[in-house]
């Protein structure tokens, strides 16, 4: 009978003494220690990554997660940054890069970067996986546009939350932003009107406050219906009361919206409220729940619901609570059980 157990030793690599906690196999029948290749493999690894660690470069994990986002082997990704074809199933198997390779992996973490080393490398590749590839760095390319906003999600559990009307909604994130552009231009000469909230816009803002709202309290801001026009989504209650490309001036003092539903409001308006509608259009035709729908449809809360759970994931800053708007699924349901226990 094999027994998998531990020592502390000091292990040394490229002449760098590592304290590492190797495991060992031990027969019981013989009373010996025996050799176990796949744990020693394993041993290898660990205890390479901790160098890793310890120089500044990235591990086996962080090399492999950096490729599993662009949906590439190992093969594709070492072709992609132009290395050979073994390079990178050796980096992820403990061999141990160099700074310019470490330099050189860490840049294609970001998909506009990545999306240049493809194409320089494009004759590596044959069409259809050359196209393939390209097409999931363009998508992350899309949804790096939707990493904007930045919060603290302890922020959220302590308030109560309660579904309202889209035309509460919409009224109060109105009056919300167009004080923001009163305030902006108050002392200047300018009329500050023509910079008000549009009729697009509004829907635009809207849509993904929808989309927040269903990630942190799993709940929709508004029941009305959200329909796929080909200009993005849009509630048609909404529409019946704001339309036309003119900036809306005004809009009721209905402020009857529970504290948590108007702190995601708040968030979306500073998150995109720089954008102008042409821009937001363009940001709702890439996500899928405008592009699977027909036009007309109704885009239900369930398919919103459902890509925001998955698209959107929480990027923690050093060792704090904050992060962009995008949540793992581990940190949403923190925030909920935070928010029950205060309930």
């Amino acid at each position: 009978m094999i027994d998998i157990r531990s020592r502390k030793i000091i292990a040394n690599v490229k002449g760098k003494e590592i304290p590492f906690e190797e495991y060992y196999a031990f027969d019981l029948e013989t009373n010996e220690e025996v050799f176990e290749r796949n744990l020693e493999l394993k041993n290898d690894l660990r205890l390479y990554d901790l160098y890793k660690e310890s120089e500044g470069l990235l591990t086996s994990s962080d090399i492999k997660k950096i490729r599993n986002k662009y949906q590439m082997n190992q093969k594709e990704f070492a072709l992609a940054l132009g290395m050979g074809e073994i390079t990178i199933h050796r980096f992820e198997n403990g061999s141990i890069q160099t700074e310019a390779i470490d330099s050189v992996i860490r840049l294609s973490d970001d998909p506009k970067i990545m999306n240049n080393f493809l194409a320089k490398n494009k004759d590596s590749f044959e069409e259809t996986d050359y196209k393939r590839l390209m097409d999931n760095v363009s998508d992350l390319i899309k949804l790096s546009e939707h990493k904007v906003a930045l919060f603290n999600k302890k922020d959220f559990a302590e308030y109560n939350f309660e579904t309202s009307d889209a035309l509460v909604v919409a009224d109060y994130l109105i009056n919300v932003y167009n004080e923001k552009v009163h305030n902006t231009f108050d002392k200047v000469d300018i009329d500050e009107k023509e910079f008000y909230i549009t009729p697009l816009k509004l829907q635009k803002l809207l849509y993904y406050i929808q989309g927040l709202s269903s990630v942190i309290y799993e709940k929709p801001a508004f029941d009305n219906k959200i329909v796929c026009w080909s200009y993005g989504p849009v509630i048609n209650d909404v529409y019946n009361m704001y339309k036309g490309r003119k900036p809306i001036n005004n809009a009721s003092n209905k402020n009857n919206l529970s504290v948590g539903l108007k702190k995601i409001i708040d968030l979306i308006i500073d998150s995109y409220g720089e954008y102008d509608a042409e821009k937001l259009i363009k940001l709702t035709h890439d996500e899928e729940p405008w592009k699977n729908a027909n036009i007309n449809s109704v885009i239900k809360f369930d398919t919103i619901k459902k890509y925001a759970s998955v698209k959107v994931s929480f990027k923690k800053i050093g060792t704090g609570a904050k992060g962009y708007y995008n949540q793992t699924k581990k940190e949403i349901h923190e925030l909920r059980t935070d928010r029950d226990k205060q309930d």
